[in-house]
Order: C-alpha cells, then structure tokens, then sequence
C-alpha cells in the first residue's frame, strides 16, 4: 500500500491532496510525516506567515524533513496541546497506527473547533469502472466534491465518524493512469445532477483490481 503513495504517482497525489485541502491555515500539522517531502505541500494552501509542523516516530527521517518544525511522537499521544491546530495531514500513515481510533481521537483532540482533518491512504480495491458520455465528462470541472460508487469509501468515511468528526466526505481516485481518474468511479447519476445536464446512463464495467487513492476529510 505504502509504495501507492509514492513514484510514479505523486503529481496526482499532490493535486488530490491540494484540492480537498481548505485555505488559509494558521497552524498545520503532519501526522506520519517521515521526511517532510509531503508536508511543504501544504505552503500552498496556509496563510503565508503558517507554522508547519511535522511529527513522526522515525527521529532520523525528521531530521531531514526540511523549514518545518519537527517533533518526535506517537500519534497515539501527540505531544501538544488541546485544540491548537486548524489542519491536520495524515498521509499514508493511519493505517500503520497499532490503535486507529485512539490516534484519531488525538487528532480529534489537538484539532481546533471547525478545523478539518484529512487523510489520504491508497491501496488495490475490486472497482466497476464507469464509462461516461463525452459530452457530461466534458462538462465536469477538474475536481469534483463527489464520493465514489458501490459504497467504495464508506470504510474511511465510518472510521471519521466513530471518531466524532463531522460530515467526513471521501473522494477517490484511479491511481494507474486511467482517465478521468475520480468520474470512472462516480455514478453517472451522481455526474449529471452535479453538471445540471439530463441523466444519461453511463455502462459499467465488471469488477476489476485497481490502484485506488482514497482522500477523506472531517470537520471538527
């Protein structure tokens, strides 16, 4: 799961990430941040004056991670105080943490009122690839606040839930190249009410192993 989230894909993984990421953060943190390559991303969507700070278990990855600042530490007991962040990235690492709920109570925790988190995971799923009309993909825009069919988030979005975040929302994307990568996993239905066009069924291909990148975002 973990290479996914690396080479070759990562100009998709930084657009995805970027897209679902809400502007203007004071203070943002990076859970799981290992070298901090992923972490600087997030310049582009703070305040210009943010902190970021990055945090991992692995002290001699932190050492490389680059104009952050860095803090060696469990997600599972952050060593920060309640309600001090705005953002929080937890990237191709929530699915490491031995306790899944217990670190996203911490994030839950250090998050400040109406601050969101988001998380963003990839892995090899069993889709139905949507094939759509020309004339309703032309008519989308580049990113879409859509969540994919057959149910394909729910894990994540349940998980952001149980932890008391509110409204989790998921978006997914075809990690292997395929075009449009988030519309062939999103409903035509869902697509033409969206664009405001007449709903034209789209054909449904059978079920297929894919590279999936999950995007999953919740309120605190």
């Amino acid at each position: 799961m973990i290479p996914l989230l690396h080479q070759p894909y990562l100009a998709r993984i930084r657009h995805a990430l970027l897209a679902a990421t809400p502007a203007g953060a004071r203070v943002a943190l990076d859970v799981g941040c290992g070298d901090g390559s992923k972490t600087l991303w997030l310049r582009a969507r703070c305040a210009s004056d943010a902190l970021l700070i990055g945090i991992d278990r692995d002290a001699a990855a932190l050492r490389a991670a680059p104009a952050l600042a860095a803090i060696a530490g469990d997600a599972e007991a952050l060593p920060l105080r309640d309600s001090c962040v705005d953002l929080i990235w937890c990237v191709a690492a929530l699915q490491l943490f031995a306790d899944r709920q217990r670190a996203l109570r911490e994030l839950w925790r250090v998050l400040r009122p109406g601050g969101t988190l988001l998380i963003a995971t990839a892995g090899e799923y069993w889709v139905r690839l949507r094939r759509h009309p020309p004339a309703l993909l032309a008519a989308l825009p580049p990113v879409l606040p859509l969540a994919p069919a057959d149910g394909l988030a729910d894990e994540w979005t349940l998980l952001l839930a149980g932890a008391g975040f509110a409204a989790p929302q998921a978006q997914a994307y075809l990690l292997d190249g395929a075009e449009p990568a988030q519309a062939a996993l999103i409903d035509s239905a869902d697509l033409a009410a969206y664009a405001g066009l007449p709903f034209v069924a789209s054909s449904i291909a059978e079920p297929d192993p894919r590279p999936v990148l999950f995007v999953v975002s919740g309120r605190k």
